[in-house]
């Protein structure tokens, strides 16, 4: 019936498996609950005792995988039709998470991906991880009233259920090996192929609140892959790229130098826009257009 797929990096699972589990067993249905570690350096241990759960299994990889090669393998390795993916940092909001995916599958057999969204706790974390808490509420905590106006905008790949056949068609690209953009280009893949997708309230919380420094780090990283991905010409057909439509803009009025040297300046102002008790949330935006012209810029020079 089912296949919980769920890639582990540095993360603790056992109260995320054991949750799903319990909801699992209370639905009386077919299922497995499927777990790679993906080259971890800690809790490793811990996160071995999952398989102490009926229908639980747990793997290793020795060398990272990359955040889309794992799915895909996770996927191969799955028994049954309906795949749903969870990333190893979140935690179902509701009792009955397990049961509204179910629920869904009897309501609309046609529907062949389903959308849960994620939520943010509001308790207020430490400064040092305020970013990545407020563009969390701010950017990716939407009501699902919103999300279905363009369901493949605001498709996250932290929780979503997928039909196999489906997935063989449209799998992660592997290519992309740093973090980051690489659920936009598989969402653009199933819009490609037409694929409907519905957007439902089935959220999960998202508890990996990363520290400043690593999330501006790993969105650096999702940039310089945005680049690889625009220069390759990956994006076609539905724009579901905010920062894509604002650089062909920008392009238009032959803007681009002016934002590709503000990158310096901005990458000083996120100083102190990090110290604020609520950072900006349009400094960082214009930090993450200003990188990417500034890449942009240095591969235009470089061919010259």
């Amino acid at each position: 019936m089912i296949s919980v797929l769920i890639p582990i990096f540095n993360t603790s699972v056992f109260e995320l498996v054991s949750e799903i589990h319990t909801q699992l067993l209370q639905q009386k249905v077919d299922f497995e609950i499927i777990c790679i570690d993906d080259a971890s350096t800690v809790f490793y241990n811990e996160n071995t005792t999952i398989t102490a759960l009926k229908n639980v299994y747990f793997y290793q990889e020795n060398k990272n995988l990359g955040r889309s090669k794992i799915r895909n393998v996770l996927a191969q390795k799955a028994a049954y039709n309906w795949l749903l993916f969870l990333d190893s940092d979140v935690f179902p909001k509701a009792k009955n998470f397990i049961k509204s995916y179910l629920d869904f599958l009897t309501q609309n057999t046609k529907i062949k991906v389903y959308c849960g969204g994620i939520a943010y706790k509001k308790e207020q974390p430490l400064k040092s991880k305020k970013l990545r808490w407020v563009y969390g509420i701010k950017r990716e905590e939407i009501t699902v009233a919103k999300r279905v106006e363009n369901p493949y905008a605001y498709f996250f790949g932290a929780n979503f259920l997928i039909h196999k056949s489906v997935f063989n068609t449209c799998k992660f690209d592997e290519t992309l090996v740093k973090y980051g953009f690489e659920d936009v280009l598989f969402v653009n893949l199933l819009a490609q192929h037409k694929v409907p997708l519905l957007q439902v309230n089935n959220n999960v919380y998202h508890l990996g609140i990363e520290d400043n420094a690593i999330f501006i780090e790993k969105t650096k990283q999702a940039i310089e892959n945005l680049v690889q991905l625009y220069c390759k010409k990956a994006f076609t057909g539905a724009r579901i790229v905010k920062i894509l439509s604002v650089y062909e803009k920008i392009t238009y009025v032959k803007m681009v130098w002016f934002f590709s040297v503000m990158y310096k300046v901005l990458n000083r102002l996120m100083v102190f826009n990090l110290n604020s008790g609520y950072p900006s949330l349009a400094i960082f935006d214009l930090y993450k257009l200003s990188y990417f012209c500034f890449l942009i810029q240095k591969k235009t020079i470089s061919r010259t």
